[in-house]
């Protein structure tokens, strides 16, 4: 490296933040002229912002000032200021619903502050806006489907969750389809008197899982289950001004 260009790099480099082929490339453009060598800079960094937000050139420049010409915190700063916690998670995690999903669920949690005892009270939702009420509510279902089962779903709120469901994603055949697991769920237990004692209780669970009918809607479940996510996922988009 030429001495000359080496000692200008340094100082350069204590008045702006650029690496050191990046400095060097500069300079070696500008002929050492250190004042040439950060108008340069500051250009590139205005225009790679723009590029990055659409911001206007004034915009760009006082982000990239209270940021120390910090790229990446500034289009971090400029998006919390024009995006809403769940727009940035929308934008993050565009190839990855649930994962996006589960985030937005969280921002819900700590904002409306919602209680548990591990899973929710949903008598506690009851005051939430219409739109946050169905998101939640199905997904404290889904959750609960994954880690109780499906057969243990169908009698944790389903009344609830179906008519979310139905109402406000308009998947009226897996409400349809849920209500039916639910029938035969119901009709299953109540031949078995399983309230009675653990041993009936065995047996109809024993009856149940090898039932045509509920293997046949418990099947059509899993196929369906992306469709809910995919279309949660929608409803979050198409509603985001609801959302934190």
């Amino acid at each position: 490296m030429n001495e000359i260009y080496k000692h200008k790099l340094e100082i350069l480099r204590q008045r702006i933040p650029i690496g050191l082929r990046h400095g060097l490339t500069l300079l070696e453009e500008v002929e050492g002229d250190l004042e040439k060598a950060e108008k340069h800079f500051v250009e590139e960094m205005v225009v790679l912002t723009i590029s990055k937000t659409g911001v206007t050139s004034d915009a760009a420049i006082r982000y990239l000032t209270k940021s120390n010409f910090d790229i990446g915190l500034t289009i971090k700063r400029i998006d919390e200021e024009r995006y809403t916690l769940t727009e940035l998670i929308i934008r993050k995690y565009k190839d990855k619903k649930e994962e996006a999903l589960d985030k937005v669920y969280l921002t819900i949690e700590e904002k409306y502050n919602l209680e548990r005892d591990f899973w929710l009270n949903f008598g506690y939702l009851k005051n939430l806006p219409s739109e946050i009420y169905c998101f939640v509510a199905i997904m404290e279902w889904l959750n609960f489907e994954e880690r109780e089962g499906y057969q243990n779903a169908l009698s944790f709120n389903l009344d609830i969750v179906v008519q979310q469901i139905d109402k406000k994603l308009d998947l009226s055949e897996l409400m349809h389809s849920l209500k039916k697991a639910e029938n035969i769920l119901v009709l299953v237990y109540e031949e078995y008197d399983a309230k009675k004692s653990y041993k009936n209780y065995s047996r109809a669970t024993h009856d149940l899982r090898n039932n045509k009918g509920f293997q046949e809607v418990e099947n059509g479940f899993k196929e369906q289950k992306q469709i809910l996510i995919n279309r949660l996922y929608e409803f979050v988009q198409n509603n985001v001004d609801k959302f934190p």
